[in-house]
């Protein structure tokens, strides 16, 4: 039996960071769950709209710097929560930062690559 291979071009690391989903419709709070260069898992209150570029605002915690991205949504399904609540896990790949968003996210993954 073969064995899977890990199609990502990024490292990506575990966190628990809050976000702000901005779809043409609404804002959707979620907190991403893993999060590369490449893009992002977030859970969601909401299924994010998939017909157009969302825009994502993303707090790292260690840092002042609220990073700015825009990406498309590449999948996503529905999660079972705690205490019979529902949310969306989505797959986010990135398609642009805004500012200097890319080179605050290089930084908070050196990082915590360090630490480890």
């Amino acid at each position: 039996m073969a064995v899977a291979r890990e199609r990502r071009k990024h490292d990506r690391m575990l966190v628990n960071w809050p976000v702000v989903v901005v779809t043409p419709q609404r804002y959707i709070g979620g907190e991403a769950k893993n999060i590369s260069l490449g893009g992002v898992s977030v859970l969601c209150t909401r299924d994010p709209d998939r017909s157009e570029p969302l825009r994502l605002a993303i707090k790292i915690p260690t840092s002042e710097e609220l990073l700015q991205v825009t990406g498309i949504v590449v999948w996503s399904k529905l999660q079972a929560q705690p205490n019979d609540l529902s949310g969306y896990e989505t797959g986010i790949r990135f398609t642009s930062f805004m500012g200097n968003s890319r080179q605050y996210l290089a930084e908070a993954i050196e990082e915590c690559l360090r630490l480890k």
